[in-house]
Order: C-alpha cells, then sequence, then structure tokens
C-alpha cells in the first residue's frame, strides 16, 4: 500500500513470527490460491480495503533465510489504488498500522519487510539474503548456451 510516497506497515502481534516488529501487510496463500487474489484477500480480512486484482502490481520476490528461522519466500506487490481506509480489523494480529516513507522505516522493521522494500527502491526483482553465494556455472556450460 502506497499514498504519497509512504507505504503501509502494521505491527505484528499476537503468537506469529516477528511479533512486535513493522512489516507490509501479508499472508499465507490458501489452498488453490494465486499470489494476486491472495494479496486482495489478505488487504481485505486484515485492514478492510476492496482492491481490484489489476491494481496490483508486482514489486519483486525474495527468498530469504533468516538466521532465526526458517526460509521464507514474500512476494512484493505495489497497491496505490483501494476502496476503504486502512482498519486494524485482526486485532490478535496486527497492533498498530503506520504510513512510512522508504527510506525512514522503523527500527524494528523485518528483514524480509526491509529487502522487499530495497527491491522496489534500486527496481530490483529478485533476492536471496541469508543464503550461501550462487556457485558460477561451469565454463563449458556458459560457452555451450545451456541453462
Amino acid at each position: 500500500m502506497v499514498r504519497e510516497g509512504r507505504l503501509l506497515l502494521t505491527r505484528r502481534a499476537g503468537d506469529v513470527y516477528g511479533s512486535g516488529w513493522w512489516a507490509l501487510p501479508s499472508g499465507r496463500l490458501e489452498p488453490d490460491e494465486d499470489v494476486v487474489t491472495a494479496a486482495v484477500r489478505e488487504l481485505d480480512e486484515e485492514l478492510g480495503l476492496r482492491v481490484e486484482q489489476d491494481d496490483v502490481v508486482f514489486v519483486g520476490v525474495t527468498h530469504a533465510l533468516p538466521p532465526d528461522s526458517g526460509a521464507r519466500i514474500g512476494f512484493g506487490f505495489l497497491v496505490s489504488r483501494w476502496t476503504g481506509e486502512p482498519t486494524i480489523r485482526e486485532p490478535e494480529l496486527c497492533s498498530a498500522l503506520q504510513w512510512c516513507a522508504p527510506d525512514g522505516l522503523p527500527e524494528r522493521t523485518l528483514p524480509y519487510t526491509r529487502e522487499i522494500v530495497r527491491l522496489h527502491v534500486q527496481g530490483e526483482h529478485f533476492s536471496r539474503p541469508g543464503w550461501p553465494p550462487s556457485i558460477p556455472p561451469h565454463p563449458a556450460v556458459r560457452a555451450s548456451g545451456a541453462r
């Protein structure tokens, strides 16, 4: 969610990963649900916002390996048009909302949220923080054009 160049963050609450930390609105996929449908559903469930699928714009994907939990895949989307006013609809999972400039995120912002914001700001579309560096392909593979 972006309004006047500021991103909407939620402070996670309850018995969830990153409780007490700031994050972009997010959630899990339901069975047989694609990521755009999930984004639209989560924005309605968490914040009471109605968003059209055509207004969900892909930003990037991060496949993060945090030192304190298992691997996570985060799809980042930018939404700048919606109906309604953001409201906390799941207080057991969200304790506050805050609009922040991309370069002014709170200190306690989840690392994968920072990474999605970084991808957006820098115009990149993929990252894999926390994983070992990639091994370059064998020279014979590069020369043959094989993938």
